[in-house]
């Protein structure tokens, strides 16, 4: 619905070249757009996450809403694994780094993406 309350006659993710998955925007949509949105969660984690004046507010990335996005992601990055148990250590960092922001070690949390960040850009080089 727009502002005026008239349903709109297109889709914002069409409009934006993304899809939506019940209300969420899809942020990555391949293994390069995987590593683009982990750099944003890195920089904006925990609550600092820009507003996006597109997406309604319930549309906006939250800690929680950012980390199932990545953890889709890791789905993606999954093809270009031939060791099918980096996989479970990729998703193994990410709960660890999801888990530190919950506890509030906001630091140790970034770090841990960080070093999720540096084993994807590993498999692309």
């Amino acid at each position: 619905m727009s502002a005026i309350g008239q349903k709109l006659p297109f889709n914002r993710a069409d409009l934006l070249g993304g899809e939506q998955r019940g209300k969420m925007m899809t942020w990555v949509k391949d293994y390069e757009g995987m590593i683009d949105f982990l750099s944003l969660v890195i920089v904006h984690a925990p609550d600092n996450f820009p507003k996006e004046d597109y997406l309604d507010e319930d549309e906006q990335l939250t800690l929680e809403t950012a980390f199932s996005e990545l953890r889709q992601g890791l789905q993606l990055a999954s093809a270009r694994l031939a060791d099918r148990s980096l996989l479970a250590d990729l998703k193994l960092g990410l709960e660890d780094a999801y888990s530190s922001y919950k506890q509030g070690d906001d630091i140790k949390g970034a770090h841990q993406l960080q070093s999720l960040e540096q084993e994807l850009l590993r498999l692309v080089s």
